[in-house]
């Protein structure tokens, strides 16, 4: 007899609230999202992607679902995907998230989401708060904080060990978020481009393994980029073109 498989009921539940709380108070997104079944099955909805052996959900991308300048600033309620043991990628881009609801930040996925490896928060309006939520997320990957409204880098984000891929992108970083990543020996991809406030009176150094550094748009002073290099050891490809130095430099050393 063939067995019918359909996602969880814990984490179908789960989606319901996660669809409630990002159409607060009265959006329309995830239509497809219905509860209306027995056998309704979340796997198949839009936005989910699951294990074919486990059922569980191991993908959410929740995007651009809510009309910012139409439902207003949304908080986010971290402990919602808690019921998805096996999530690996969560994406939350573009849906005016302003801050995390109090002990409800990151910090509550430490023990219960260890198998996520990428969280993209970009397009939204995180402010420097955000670092000291995300540093408990220490098996995290990839970590996209492009677009928001971070003025400076704690050491929080040093927590961040596993870290592969990094964008910082059109922020307001100043230099003394650079010495902040020392510690993310990690970090293969770097990309802190469009931060004009990144004048380059600090070196990037401690990145042993990073490959790629993108500074396009920065006003980075030449001398101390030169050392910033040279302290690189693995990098390879280099960008700083629209800045100050207006040049790209591919397969250093």
């Amino acid at each position: 007899m063939e067995q019918y498989h359909c996602c969880l009921e814990e984490e179908r539940s789960g989606l319901m609230e996660i669809k409630a709380w990002i159409n607060h108070p009265d959006g329309n997104s995830l239509r497809d999202w219905v509860e209306n079944t027995e056998d309704t099955d979340c796997c198949k909805w839009s936005r989910v992607e699951c294990d074919n052996t486990t059922n569980r959900v191991t993908e959410l991308d929740l995007s651009l679902e809510r009309d910012r300048w139409m439902l207003g600033d949304l908080y986010l309620n971290v402990s919602l995907f808690l019921p998805f043991k096996e999530l690996k990628s969560l994406e939350l881009t573009g849906n005016g998230l302003v801050g995390c609801l109090e002990n409800q930040g990151f910090e509550v996925l430490a023990s219960g989401l260890r198998k996520l490896e990428e969280l993209d928060l970009h397009y939204n309006r995180f402010n420097d708060s955000i670092l000291s939520s995300l540093r408990a997320l220490s098996y995290l990957r990839i970590l996209d904080l492009s677009d928001n409204m971070l003025t400076k880098l704690s050491t929080d984000i040093n927590g961040l060990r596993k870290l592969e891929d990094l964008d910082l992108s059109w922020n307001q970083l100043n230099d003394g978020s650079l010495s902040s990543l020392s510690e993310l020996s990690s970090l293969r991809t770097l990309d802190l481009s469009h931060n004009k406030n990144l004048t380059g009176s600090t070196s990037i150094t401690g990145l042993r393994n990073l490959k790629t550094l993108n500074l396009d748009g920065d006003d980075m002073k030449e001398s101390i980029l030169i050392e910033s290099l040279a302290a690189l050891p693995s990098l390879k490809t280099f960008y700083a073109t629209d800045s100050n130095l207006n040049r790209t430099l591919v397969g250093k050393g």
